[in-house]
Formats: structure tokens, sequence, C-alpha cells
């Protein structure tokens, strides 16, 4: 995978909500904040509500865990992080 796919490309759709709904439910604490742009902060619960309705703050939300998780795949993270010293 050595074409990279733009935020703005990413087209989310249910599985990509679910995955992401795992993710929070999983690896999130609930005492955590997210801030995202000008909507202000959230806490869990609001970003799991935000990503299954589908709205504009849940698809930014799906669409950087989808970038992250390609990142992680390609090895792209891993030497970003093995490059900082």
């Amino acid at each position: 995978m050595t074409e990279k796919t733009s935020f703005k490309e990413i087209i989310v759709n249910e599985e990509m909500k679910e995955l992401v709904i795992a993710r929070i439910n999983a690896q999130v604490p609930s005492n955590l904040k997210l801030a995202v742009g000008g909507y202000g902060t959230m806490n869990k619960e609001e970003m799991v509500k935000h990503v299954g309705k589908g709205d504009e703050i849940g698809k930014q939300i799906v669409k950087k865990h989808i970038l992250f998780l390609r990142s992680l795949a390609s090895g792209e993270f891993t030497r970003a992080i093995a490059s900082v010293e």
C-alpha cells in the first residue's frame, strides 16, 4: 500500500462505524474528553453517539481512526515513531 488515501477520499460505511465504535468502547477511558475543532469537547458516550449517527463529527472521528489504522498496517506509524530522537 504505497498510495496514500486523503482524509476527504475516505467514504465512511457501516462496517467502519462498527469498528470505530468497538475501538472507542475498548480503548477510550470513560473520563477522557475529545476536542473536535469548533464543535467543543465530548466524552466517550458522545463520541459513540456521533459515530453511530454518522453525522459530520462522527465521520471525522471514523476517518481519523481509519487513517491511523492504515498507517499502522503500512508501517508508516512505526517508521515515524522510530525516526524520533
